[in-house]
């Protein structure tokens, strides 16, 4: 461990200067306040920064004599300039070596010194991986008893300033989290915490949700940096109510973190849906609101990829059926689809599904499918073409993008569609009028749409012994069962999902 300290031409009296740490005291009588850091937390070396005058002054030699080749002299330059406060930085920085473990004393930093320690640890700390194990400061204003002159008995605490460093972390995590929804700093920073005050045992309690509060954190970053709409959903809506139960702990044991807290909730608000695999037009929304924040935070490259996906989910809705999260449907049926209209768009001859002529607004999202893999293209080629679009025409694209998808979501069915489900309309079975004695065909046809294994929605106008019915003979077929209507929502008929 290496000890970065100063010293100063001033007439020092000899005090007690005395360090609480870790459930344990020690305590120096010297008038030199380096050489109380040195014998209590025994360095390998001391470097002490000295200006010519400083180097000249009985000071730097009383000290050397008292720790012998311990204390090494490092000049450094008055600091009158910036020229010289450059040197200063850079000689503090040169000092220090990868994964060094380093001690700060800024006790006698004059002038603007102290912030130029504060700045070389910051850097040290992220470009050579040092440990900044403290940064001290001898209070020798408020020593007790405090006599007038100092007595060698009065009792000078020494304070552990590193938390402030600490916010600088903590400062930056919050903006990498907030510009950019990288929440790896914070989640760092919230971890840390939380194992620091466990491994000290120092309070009478402990935090509890600091640590889950951490990886919530973390796994929804990942899961926005990734473009994983779903995985954002569902992350969200775990965190949102820890961050809620984890607020006291925070304002206690994270109080940076608490000064952005409403900031985060208010995010992650606008991220949450109870049912990710439900398709529906909330859920559109939803993705639309992920889009403009990554259009917000410049995450260009995700602001295409997702927009391209959810033109195939707004069809797949726009249609009313089929597996909206199944490969091959989305492929063989959606993306060919928008590919066969797109082209017909283009003059091409082609022949286009009837299905999606029939759709709202087909022409004009054909017409986007066409502009938005051009788009599209020119992002996942990562440029390595001639005619490759700017960066500056990428963005600008993008923020129309948004504004396109938003004029599409206008008019959105209130339907919804489920993944792995099968929603089995009562009344498509029957036609008009349910008769009793065509139950077996009714029965059949029920369980050719619900398959083997799947969740099924019963749904529909239909008589009351239709439903039950049919729900005794999907029974041991279906997965899952339910009832939906407008009037009870979604209830569970049952559920085998468990066995």
């Amino acid at each position: 461990m290496k000890v970065l300290s100063f010293l100063g031409t001033g007439s020092y009296h000899t005090v007690t200067y005395v360090w609480e740490g870790a459930g344990e005291s020690r305590k120096v009588q010297t008038h030199l306040f380096p050489e109380a850091v040195a014998r209590i937390f025994q360095p390998d070396k001391l470097l002490v920064l000295v200006t010519p005058e400083v180097e000249r002054h009985e000071n730097f030699p009383t000290l050397c004599e008292r720790l012998g080749d311990l204390a090494e002299p490092v000049p450094i330059p008055e600091g009158k300039t910036t020229e010289e406060l450059w040197g200063i930085f850079d000689t503090c920085a040169s000092k220090v070596s990868e994964g060094d473990e380093l001690l700060l004393d800024v006790t006698h930093a004059f002038r603007s010194l102290p912030l130029i320690v504060f700045t070389v640890a910051a850097y040290l700390r992220r470009t050579k991986g040092i440990t900044i194990r403290h940064i001290v400061y001898g209070a020798y204003e408020a020593r007790e008893p405090f006599h007038n002159p100092p007595e060698p008995t009065d009792r000078v605490p020494i304070f552990d300033l590193t938390l402030l460093l600490d916010l600088l972390d903590w400062l930056s995590g919050a903006e990498a989290f907030l510009r950019r929804s990288d929440a790896t700093l914070l989640a760092e920073r919230l971890e840390q915490t939380h194992r620091r005050l466990w491994k000290e045992r120092q309070a009478e309690t402990l935090p509890q949700r600091l640590q889950t509060l951490a990886n919530k954190l973390q796994r929804l970053s990942q899961a926005l940096h990734l473009s994983r709409p779903l995985d954002v959903m569902c992350y969200a809506k775990d965190l949102l109510p820890l961050l809620g139960e984890a607020a006291s702990e925070v304002e206690r044991w994270a109080k940076p973190f608490a000064v952005i807290l409403q900031q985060v909730r208010d995010e992650v608000i606008s991220l949450v849906h109870i049912k990710p695999e439900r398709l529906d037009a909330d859920h559109l929304r939803k993705q639309l609101a992920l889009i403009e924040c990554y259009l917000k935070k410049d995450l260009t490259v995700q602001v295409v990829l997702l927009a391209r996906e959810w033109v195939v989910s707004w069809v797949t809705h726009q249609r009313g059926k089929g597996d909206w999260l199944d490969k091959n449907f989305r492929e063989n049926e959606i993306e060919k689809a928008l590919n066969a209209a797109a082209a017909c768009e283009r003059g091409e001859s082609t022949q286009v599904p009837e299905w999606f002529e029939q759709l709202p607004k087909s022409h004009k999202v054909a017409q986007l499918w066409n502009w938005l893999t051009l788009l599209r293209n020119d992002v996942a080629h990562c440029g390595m073409k001639k005619d490759a679009a700017s960066g500056q025409s990428i963005k600008q694209r993008a923020e129309e993008l948004l504004r396109r998808l938003w004029s599409l979501l206008n008019g959105t069915p209130g339907h919804a569609i489920w993944s792995g489900r099968v929603i089995i309309d009562l009344k498509e079975l029957y036609g008009e009028v349910a008769k009793l004695d065509e139950l077996p065909v009714y029965l059949e046809r029920a369980k050719e749409q619900a398959g083997e294994g799947n969740e099924v929605v019963l749904t529909g106008q239909a008589p009351i012994w239709l439903y039950l019915a049919v729900a005794h003979a999907l029974h041991g077929r279906a997965r899952k069962l339910f009832y939906e209507s407008p009037t009870t929502g979604e209830v569970c008929i049952f559920d085998h999902s468990a066995r």
